[in-house]
């Protein structure tokens, strides 16, 4: 009976490894905590993807009166929409758009090869949030005017991060824009408790 428990102890604590192995490799986080959606609302001041090798400041940006939202001038930083929802915040989504230049030397020339899984990070006055990329979609001009409430509205309530910028240069303009998004890692903390 003792030797039929030990063998049963064996073979739980070796189960128990497995599974602790399999979340190791699903946790694909670094080692660092998953309450990055802790942290109060705040403006965003630097993205990070590392994948792509991105490592930018951010300016707010407002839509034009044509309805654009237009990165900030300089190529090497992204814009925040600043009627988008702040990283941290459990209501709305959080938009940044920055530059893809044809001839190289835009910060989001590669947006288009980020991948679903690749990790994005956001520095605010507060601290990190990371968000993990679910989705990227390559949308002709029309089609980002048709599903710009979709795309961009601030009625969603999950935090998400989206990522918009210009490709398919065809030689005079860009035809169509990469629209990326992203779920934030975490427990969202709502501002009225903070």
């Amino acid at each position: 009976m003792a030797a039929a428990l030990g063998g049963l102890t064996r073979l739980l604590l070796a189960a128990a490894a497995v599974v602790a192995v399999v979340l190791l490799v699903l946790n694909d986080d670094g080692g660092e905590p998953s309450a990055f959606r802790s942290l109060p609302p705040s403006v965003p001041v630097q993205v990070v993807v590392p994948s792509l090798g991105v490592e930018a400041g951010i300016d707010p940006v407002a839509v034009s009166a044509d309805r654009v939202l237009d990165p900030p001038e300089d190529v090497d930083r992204v814009g925040w929409w600043d009627a988008s929802a702040e990283p941290g915040a459990d209501a709305g989504q959080t938009v940044l758009t920055g530059h893809a230049v044809h001839t190289g030397g835009g910060v989001l020339d590669r947006l288009p090869a980020v991948r679903p899984g690749a990790r994005v990070d956001l520095r605010t006055d507060e601290g990190l949030m990371r968000y993990r990329v679910t989705d990227v979609e390559t949308l002709g001009r029309d089609e980002v005017a048709a599903r710009t409430e979709e795309l961009f509205g601030q009625d969603r309530g999950d935090g998400r991060l989206v990522l918009v910028s210009c490709t398919e240069w065809d030689g005079a303009v860009y035809r169509s824009n990469v629209v990326v998004t992203a779920r934030p890692l975490g427990e969202p903390r709502p501002a009225a408790r903070l």
